[in-house]
């Protein structure tokens, strides 16, 4: 019997640990949090998954030959085709292999593609995300939480506005989770259920290795021997690390803390080779003072709120810069914009501002429409007065307000195209006049600092579609795997749609399983 470790417990250590434990293989998990999950179990726990089973239920057809299309027009940067061809041709079956080999039961979302203008793109039900699932007190405990889900809703419930608020009350009472907890409630399950040991609080402190070949982890002076997948998350955590790597500033990362390049380091200390290490999960990101995760800032990924009519983002200088309403990642990436004139990101430093309409009508991150106006948000009876508390220009402030107000009284935004996508209108309010666009016209106006964030790395040792390192000398890595943000993601610049990060990290780990444990 092979022994497996896997440094990790989000979803790709977790898949990984299942699919080793059920091919035979003696598996342990290492976590250095004391609780498990990572940055999944704070995620909607969507997996975008094209040509799955349940999209003919939902009157969507998909195949794998659209599916490739789409993948293939979304190709830009650091891309590993092979991969992402592995990827679309095994989703379908991954997801079915994860309900036959967990409690875990999926349902779809009908969230657009990120891009479903494009070649092969669809207007929903490629994201699938567990079902609301009930789990013992015990485990329950042991999972992270999640301060940015109040309740346990489904994503399924959030996106379309459709929720029986009595239900979700019971499912509180009855320990029914949802989400990412709920996908690593199953994983955790099905893994100790094949006999897999799983330790947190345990810290990896090195790679054991015997020419070359990598034969276990050193955990203070004693070896925990096996092949070892690398599952633990990005850098984005490790301010070095993101300032040698990353193509733009990033100062609001939303994950779970603890992302701080160990998967990297311990792959580069065996000579693996990179890939794909300038790109990250981006997002535009808030912050509110003094809410923390683990002692760490705790950022909140800024999604649907800006796609809401009556708002608009503007950078350090009060120029409108980007379509508000885009998915989170190219939001996030026109955060990167340079300035040659000025030598600087003016959108580093961006704010959402959107007037007492909007106040009234929508919620912002923690707070509640019905809640009283707190410190962090800017507020002032002129735009002239919010542009002066927020340190922006004026006259550059009015002037994109003025021109944006034009743009929705007309219901159309030529300058950058707000509204055009089914995206764009899907995450808006499907109940107001236009679901993206509406003036801001009423004071007081209103002012919140967003960050360009992400929600883990993209970069770190490529791998083949067996999960194993590659050498930088071109061969392999005996012994060693990666998957998930531990590893180079395929996609280069590219996030398919909701669910983007989990789909391909399923598949991978599950090869990774698979490999290591044979």
């Amino acid at each position: 019997m092979n022994s497996v470790v896997v440094v990790g417990s989000g979803a790709a250590g977790m898949a990984a640990a299942v699919a080793a434990a059920q091919a035979g293989a003696e598996v342990t998990v290492v976590e250095r949090a004391p609780v498990l999950g990572g940055t999944t179990a704070l995620s909607g726990g969507l997996a975008w998954i094209p040509a799955n089973r349940l999209m003919a239920a939902e009157g969507v057809d998909d195949s794998l030959a659209e599916a490739r299309k789409y993948l293939r027009a979304l190709r830009l940067g650091d891309v590993d085709d092979e991969l992402v061809g592995y990827f679309a041709e095994q989703a379908s079956g991954v997801a079915d292999w994860l309900e036959s080999a967990t409690t875990l039961r999926w349902q779809t979302v009908p969230y657009p593609d990120y891009h479903p203008e494009l070649p092969g793109g669809k207007p929903g039900h490629r994201p699938l995300e567990p079902q609301p699932r009930m789990v013992p007190a015990e485990l329950d405990q042991r999972i992270q939480t999640a301060p940015n889900v109040s309740a346990p809703i489904t994503y399924r419930e959030l996106a379309t506005g459709i929720f029986d608020r009595d239900e979700i009350a019971a499912r509180s009472r009855q320990g029914v989770i949802t989400m990412g907890r709920a996908m690593i409630a199953s994983l955790v399950e099905a893994a100790e259920g094949a006999g897999a040991r799983i330790h947190a609080g345990v810290s990896v402190d090195g790679l054991a290795q015997s020419g070359g070949t990598v034969n276990g982890v050193r955990i203070g002076d004693e070896v925990l021997p096996g092949r070892v997948i690398l599952a633990s998350g990005g850098f984005e955590r490790d301010s070095a690390l993101v300032k040698a790597f990353l193509r733009g500033p990033m100062t609001g990362p939303v994950g779970a803390p603890g992302m701080d390049g160990t998967a990297l380091r311990l792959a580069l200390g065996m000579g693996a080779e990179l890939g794909n290490m300038a790109e990250a999960w981006w997002c535009p990101a808030m912050t509110v003072p003094g809410e923390t995760i683990d002692g760490e800032p705790f950022h909140r990924l800024v999604l649907t709120e800006r796609a809401r009519p009556r708002s608009l983002m503007v950078d350090s200088l009060g120029r409108r810069f980007t379509n508000e309403a885009r998915n989170y990642n190219d939001v996030g990436r026109a955060m990167h914009a340079f300035d040659p004139t000025g030598f600087q990101f003016p959108a580093a430093a961006a704010w959402l501002v959107f007037d007492s309409g909007y106040r009234r009508q929508y919620h912002l991150g923690p707070l509640r429409r019905e809640d009283p106006d707190p410190g962090w948000l800017h507020q002032a009876d002129s735009l002239a007065e919010l542009a002066d508390a927020v340190g922006v220009s004026g006259d550059e402030l009015a002037a994109s307000v003025a021109r944006f107000n034009e743009l929705a009284a007309a219901g159309d935004d030529p300058d950058f195209g707000r509204g055009r996508s089914v995206y764009d209108r899907f995450v808006g309010d499907p109940a107001a006049p236009h679901p993206t666009l509406g003036p801001v016209e009423e004071p007081p106006f209103y002012a919140v600092r967003l960050h360009p964030g992400c929600l883990g790395t993209k970069g770190g040792p490529r791998t083949n579609v067996n999960g194993q390192v590659r050498h930088q000398d071109g061969g392999l890595i005996e012994g060693l795997y990666a998957a998930g943000n531990a590893a180079a993601s395929p996609l280069g610049a590219a996030y398919p749609g909701a669910g983007g990060t989990i789909g391909p990290l399923l598949v991978a780990a599950r090869a990774a399983g698979i490999a290591a444990a044979s």
